[in-house]
């Protein structure tokens, strides 16, 4: 019988190698990709990129802001007194004018005492009247007294000077009885005329005290009489009415607020600025304010020597007057003019340059095919350009773009 003795071939050889020439294989198409990733340049289109072209001239330094208007003068409502409020005449936005009624309520205790006391008052004024008629008709009794002294001794007077003229026709004893007789009554008209002088001091002094017993109750019944009024709130200026606090039913105490009034026009400007670029920042500098429907120009009053959440706040006042859409709490944009920079290289701003700082950004060539990345020394810089120091020419194009998907590559591709 004859066996078949299988021979060495080329299927043989193909099993046993198989594995090495797997290997080679990938090992051959790793080299390839790494090949390719780091020497073929990364590709993005055109039209996903904005483009910057450096200019060379004049620029003006700028910090933008965004804020709000806010009223220069805020006026606060307080409640005067302890009420329940009743009616609440007017909604926040309302203009109103000065003595206008804002909210109305009511308080029937304070209603009640102002009643009393304007009773007690009239009582008062009427015991005062009959206590000063009794006063003045003691005076015009001592006055008289003091009159009939005074006719007394007149009368004695006379016939002492009558009898000294016949003094031998007239005996001694009367003489010196006329005598003895005017000089008491001289002295009796002295005493009376004190008297009299002492009880118009008395007097006064009690009427004195009286009227300041009047003028307490007086003053009782003006303060009773301003509670009620102040239960009629009332606006104390002409202005925006920017807040009601309280509600009908509500029952408030002394000292609640009840409303917040502004004047219209009378406004400034808050601005938030970021921190970084808050640092060349000074009071007397230009700025314009945008409302998205007009532009106004005003002037930086103040800075924040505080940081609050990576800004600086910012205050703009005005010198003239402000557009009609202008009122409290309406959001705004601000441009602070820093300065003026001459004959130098500027660019539009990208996102990741800061002032005085170097950045990596990428270049286009003059086809605008290839981009390649380069270092660049910014200075100062604006909301929206900021001055190229060194690593630029007047007419180069740069990226502007976020450039974080390929900023491990040195060079990139544009594609149409």
């Amino acid at each position: 019988m004859d066996i078949s003795i299988p021979q060495p071939g080329n299927k043989f050889i193909l099993k046993r190698y198989r594995k090495f020439i797997v290997a080679g294989a990938l090992f051959l198409a790793t080299l390839a990709a790494i090949y390719n990733y780091r020497f073929s340049p990364y590709q993005i289109s055109r039209g996903s990129i904005a483009v910057g072209q450096v200019q060379y001239g004049s620029f003006s330094v700028e910090v933008r802001g965004n804020g709000v208007l806010l009223p220069r003068d805020i006026n606060w409502v307080a409640a005067n007194v302890d009420a329940r409020v009743e009616e609440v005449i007017y909604k926040p936005g309302m203009k109103v004018n000065k003595g206008q009624l804002l909210v109305r309520m009511s308080n029937p205790t304070l209603e009640q005492k102002l009643q009393e006391n304007r009773l007690e008052l009239d009582a008062r004024r009427a015991e005062t009247d009959a206590t000063n008629a009794e006063l003045q008709n003691k005076i015009l009794s001592q006055e008289a007294l003091v009159l009939d002294a005074k006719s007394r001794l007149l009368s004695s007077t006379m016939r002492l000077a009558a009898q000294k003229k016949y003094i031998a026709a007239v005996p001694m004893l009367e003489y010196e009885t006329t005598r003895i007789n005017t000089e008491q009554y001289r002295q009796q008209v002295v005493l009376e005329e004190k008297r009299l002088k002492t009880l118009k001091l008395s007097i006064d002094a009690d009427i004195k005290a009286s009227a300041m017993r009047l003028n307490k109750l007086e003053s009782l019944v003006l303060l009773s009489q301003q509670e009620v009024d102040s239960l009629n709130v009332t606006s104390p200026i002409e202005g925006i009415l920017q807040d009601v606090k309280v509600q009908v039913g509500q029952r408030v105490t002394t000292g609640t607020s009840i409303a917040r009034l502004a004047k219209e026009k009378e406004l400034y400007a808050e601005l938030k600025v970021p921190e970084l670029q808050s640092r060349d920042l000074a009071v007397g500098q230009q700025v314009t304010i945008n409302t998205g429907r007009s532009q106004f120009t005003g002037v930086l009053s103040r800075v924040d020597p505080a940081v609050t959440n990576g800004t600086v706040k910012v205050d703009v006042t005005f010198n003239q007057p402000l557009p009609q859409e202008a009122r409290p709490d309406l959001s705004v944009d601000g441009l602070i003019a820093v300065t003026k920079i001459n004959d130098s290289l500027y660019v539009e701003r990208p996102p990741f340059a800061q002032n005085n700082l170097p950045s990596m950004l990428y270049r286009l060539d003059e086809n605008e095919r290839f981009a390649t990345k380069m270092k660049v020394n910014f200075g100062q810089g604006s909301a929206d350009y900021i001055q190229v120091t060194s690593g630029l020419r007047a007419g180069d194009k740069i990226i502007l773009s976020d450039g974080s998907a390929w900023q491990g590559a040195d060079q990139i591709e544009i594609t149409k």
